[in-house]
């Protein structure tokens, strides 16, 4: 893939996307993370679409690296206990004020 096209109507809501000149596809979701090198690094976070929508996509990566690219799968296990140990360290085990403790 050498370019991506993504189309925003006039309220700035995503309607489709393009790869390389490739058929339209429409887009409820996307995520975009982007590393910039510079001096100090920065990166870019841009989503569209709801908290489970996003969830999902980030399940389907964690999926599709176990087969294709186990060294990705591998990382996002490491991030998701980073994450989970600052979650847990910030809220307990509480979730989201809903008064129980595991996953919601």
């Amino acid at each position: 893939m050498r370019e991506v096209t993504l189309h925003l109507d006039a309220d700035k809501h995503p309607i489709d996307l393009h790869c390389d000149d490739s058929p339209d596809r429409p887009v409820s979701a996307f995520l975009l993370l982007a590393h910039v090198p510079a001096d100090p690094p920065g990166a870019v976070l841009l989503t569209y679409g709801n908290s489970n929508m996003i969830g999902n996509l980030i399940v389907t990566l964690y999926e599709r690296s176990i087969l294709e690219h186990p060294e990705l799968a591998w990382t996002l296990e490491s991030v998701a206990r980073g994450i989970i140990g600052i979650a847990e360290a910030a809220r307990g085990a509480e979730w989201q004020g809903s008064g129980h403790a595991g996953n919601a």
